[in-house]
């Protein structure tokens, strides 16, 4: 069942309760309503046979005065109202008089009270001529009057009322399914229209499909946010392709090397002891600078250190950690000055980056030169003494397998400067380069402090 036809069926419902509801109730209210008026008329005419005297009980049951005709002609002339009838019953329960239309039922219980058990008894009795309301009365000196009312009337009315419930019952049903409908209707077109989409996505693979985005309701919230995923999702795809093409582009260039290498040394048996060397040197250098490109695409693609748990990290000390390594690893003069500071972040990650940023000093900058780097508070500045960043270069130097002019003869994959500053975004900061007073390049890395 679909959303539309649960609502509607829902509203649909609830309507039919309240529709019942009120109906049933009306329709018992009017019933008790009629039937207390036809209670009192027959009241009336019960307190009259109940005089202590019994003129009248005696006038209609023929034990003096004006007889049953008589009496029957005056309540016709005084009230004006068919359909009553009178029934006279003796202290031993057999019916001794009756006027109108109808004889009238005597059960047992009329009979007790005939008897001279007393009492007023009022009920409904159906009968060949029709449906009456009959009250019984008990006379003072033994023997009982029936007063009887037409009730056809009545409940004939009633069960035309009955059928006018039951058809607006109906009627109220069948408009608040259709108004039910309707709105749901309006109301899913969006989630229809989006799980159209999300299907289409699911089913072709494409995540340009579009996505109709209306009113600022629940629906509409959930539109935008499924056109935002989809567009994190297309440039997640596109930036992958093209990791996935600079990749193999940059890893074209070692291989090849490699390869002619190997083809050389099983091509020549009897190369020269310095020729062997030398190749067998660019093997290891190929090979060792083709690990790091794997090393550091593997890192650029899932972002290696996602997992390591973010905490308070001493950004000062991680400088001097960093720099000591790269003066072991590169043999340079590596000069920090520094402020304590603390920043929330992935300590392996900072380094990695640091690093990053220090050995690209250290490959720019002549050996004599020494690196300089500054730590205060969240900001970590590298300054080499290199050629510096062309103008031109440095709103590209931070992409994937970007390298300038100038940098493309030395060793280096093009990714080092895009971890770092993949590293700075995904702790809330940024990396920039600028030029140094008195030449070089001094690059920033700004991240926000601890509190």
């Amino acid at each position: 069942m679909t959303l539309r036809v649960r609502i509607a069926v829902a509203l649909a419902v609830l309507a039919g309760i309240a529709a019942v509801f009120v109906a049933a109730t009306t329709y018992v209210t009017t019933d008790q309503r009629v039937r207390a008026e036809v209670d009192s008329y027959l009241d009336t005419y019960g307190r009259r046979f109940q005089d202590r005297d019994g003129r009248d009980a005696a006038a209609l049951c023929g034990r003096r005065g004006p007889g049953p005709a008589e009496l029957g002609d005056q309540q016709r002339n005084d009230d004006g109202v068919s359909g009553v009838a009178f029934q006279c019953i003796s202290p031993a329960g057999t019916v001794v008089a009756t006027v109108g239309p109808v004889a009238l039922p005597v059960d047992p219980v009329d009979r007790v009270m005939a008897a001279g058990r007393g009492g007023v008894r009022t009920r409904t009795v159906s009968t060949d001529s029709g449906t009456f309301r009959v009250q019984t009365v008990a006379l003072a000196g033994g023997g009982a009057v029936q007063i009887a009312r037409d009730y056809g009337e009545t409940q004939r009315v009633l069960g035309g009322l009955r059928w006018w419930l039951l058809l607006i019952v109906a009627l109220t049903v069948s408009v608040a399914a259709a108004a039910g409908w309707f709105i749901a209707r309006r109301a899913t077109e969006p989630l229809v229209q989006l799980t159209d989409a999300a299907e289409e996505v699911a089913t072709t693979g494409r995540l340009d499909v579009a996505i109709p985005v209306t009113g600022d309701d629940e629906p509409g919230r959930l539109a935008r946010a499924f056109a935002t995923m989809l567009n994190a999702l297309g440039r997640s795809r596109e930036q992958q392709q093209q990791l996935v093409q600079d990749a193999g582009h940059e890893l074209r260039t070692p291989l090849t090397s490699l390869r002619t290498n190997v083809e050389t040394l099983q091509r020549y048996d009897a190369l020269p002891a310095d020729t062997r060397r030398s190749i067998l040197g660019d093997l290891e250098a190929e090979t060792r600078e083709l690990g790091a490109l794997v090393d550091e695409l593997v890192q650029l693609a899932t972002d290696t250190y996602d997992d390591e748990p973010e905490q308070r990290v001493a950004l000062d000390q991680l400088v001097e950690r960093s720099a000591e390594r790269v003066r072991r690893r590169t043999g340079r003069v590596i000069s920090v000055t520094s402020n304590p500071g603390f920043v929330v972040g992935r300590p392996r990650d900072l380094a990695r980056a640091i690093g990053n940023l220090l050995e690209n000093a250290a490959k720019f900058s002549p050996a004599t030169e020494p690196i300089e780097v500054s730590v205060s508070g969240g900001v970590v500045s590298v300054r080499d003494h290199g050629p510096g960043v062309p103008e031109e270069d440095r709103a590209h130097i931070f992409e994937r397998f970007y390298r300038s002019a100038a940098a493309r003869a030395l060793p280096g994959s093009g990714l080092g400067l895009a971890i770092v500053d993949q590293t700075a975004r995904t702790h809330g900061g940024s990396v920039s380069v600028a030029e140094a007073i008195g030449g070089g390049a001094i690059f920033t890395l700004s991240i926000p402090p601890a509190p």
